[in-house]
């Protein structure tokens, strides 16, 4: 009896394949690489994104009279989303001479005409025209403010019928971009954990049966035990990734500047983390069934090409997807790991159709298990020239009922 089975005793020994493919995974340098760069990235990308999207533009004025002074404070007031400094300056000449050195952004002056006073604004090259659109209308209220007292009338009566109000007709476009980012980023997820785990599934296969350290572990373990613990493993290991990616990006963020939509985010991860584990628990035992249908590595992209299609299609759709699409996408399998949780974001899925697409996952993974047991157990042990699929489920179907190892 050999040590794995006496242990089997204690535990089963789907579990001990499972720990043992989490501890030869977790030694290995790459997944370690993989995972700190890809944290690194994440907290980088939160942290550029907050600062790209709240950056003020800052202007620093020349000004050689307090009206011009006023002015640049009046357009402060107005701009919340720039920062105005004002340099005061002796004379014309200083200040003008301040902006050919590039110490100011602009030179604001009041010039007498013979139409009446008229403001210039003066810069180096072109004056900024987000700068020229804030001080033109600071300094236009500043003379209205002035012609309307020389007049004896009250600026309320001046501006009366000139107000205009913004109105915002689709009120959900800032909503549609924070679900769009959502989507996204679930999607990231998904691909990722498949890339990094789900064709390490593949290739754990493919190096031991290249290597016949299979058939050595087959003397010991039933076929069905070694297939579910390493698919266990490598779930296990990508539901630890994506924990660690989304805690990154979700405390990153809280400590930035808060997260909008906080409840909604936490609500839809929940339910993306039961799709997550079907999906993805399908997608590995894909891979290890199309894995085992090659007897070389080199074999092993082209025997899981048509997996990885699909994976990138449901990546794909997270990215272009909408309306009828992401709802249709919705109940289709593998891509409702992404589809489904992001309408539950957006709040356009009824929980009937979130159980419909629960239990569509969950046939779909059974049936998907089943035919992957089946092209494991008959090509595992085979060498030679790739077999096809169809050719391996043929294989499984003639196979003796009592030619599966023992030793459960």
């Amino acid at each position: 009896m050999t040590g794995l089975q006496q242990r089997s005793k204690t535990s089963p020994i789907w579990l001990r394949v499972a720990q043992r493919e989490i501890r030869v995974r977790s030694r290995g340098k790459a997944l370690w690489i993989s995972t700190v760069a890809m944290v690194v990235l994440i907290v980088g990308g939160v942290v550029a994104l907050h600062f790209l999207s709240g950056k003020t533009t800052s202007y620093e004025v020349a000004v050689t009279s307090p009206a011009a002074a006023q002015a640049v404070s009046a357009a402060a007031q107005a701009a919340p989303d720039a920062e105005f400094e004002t340099r005061s300056l002796p004379d014309r000449a200083a200040a003008e001479q301040a902006v050919k050195d590039e110490e100011v952004d602009a030179f604001l002056v009041q010039e007498d005409a013979a139409g009446g006073p008229v403001w210039r604004l003066e810069a180096k090259g072109k004056p900024d025209a987000a700068l020229h659109g804030y001080l033109a209308q600071a300094v236009a209220a500043q003379a209205m403010q002035h012609n309307a007292q020389a007049l004896g009338v009250a600026l309320p009566e001046v501006l009366r019928g000139s107000q205009l109000i913004p109105v915002e007709l689709d009120s959900g476009s800032d909503q549609a971009e924070f679900q769009y980012g959502v989507t996204f980023a679930f999607g990231l997820l998904f691909f990722l954990s498949c890339q990094l785990f789900g064709t390490a599934t593949a290739n754990s296969v493919v190096e031991e049966k290249e290597s016949r350290v299979v058939e050595v572990l087959l003397a010991a373990i039933p076929t069905r035990s070694l297939l579910v613990g390493k698919v266990v493993g490598n779930v296990f290991l990508g539901i630890a990734q994506m924990a660690l990616f989304t805690a990154s990006g979700l405390l990153t963020a809280v400590l930035v500047g808060g997260i909008p939509h906080l409840g909604s985010i936490v609500a839809s991860s929940g339910w993306f983390l039961v799709f997550y584990v079907i999906g993805f628990g399908t997608v590995c035992c894909l891979f290890a069934g199309l894995g085992a249908l090659a007897s070389r590595t080199q074999d092993m992209q082209s025997a899981t090409a048509p997996l990885q299609l699909l994976i990138t299609a449901t990546y794909m759709c997270s990215i272009v997807g909408k309306g009828v699409v992401v709802t249709i996408a919705s109940f289709v399998p593998i891509a409702s790991t992404v589809t489904m949780p992001a309408r539950v974001f957006a709040g356009t899925a009824a929980w009937w159709e979130i159980a419909a697409s629960l239990a569509i996952a969950l046939a779909f993974a059974a049936l998907t298990i089943r035919i992957a047991a089946r092209a494991y157990r008959s090509s595992v042990l085979h060498t030679g020239s790739r077999l096809s699929l169809l050719a391996s489920l043929r294989a499984a179907r003639t196979e003796p009922a009592g030619a599966q190892p023992t030793g459960a």
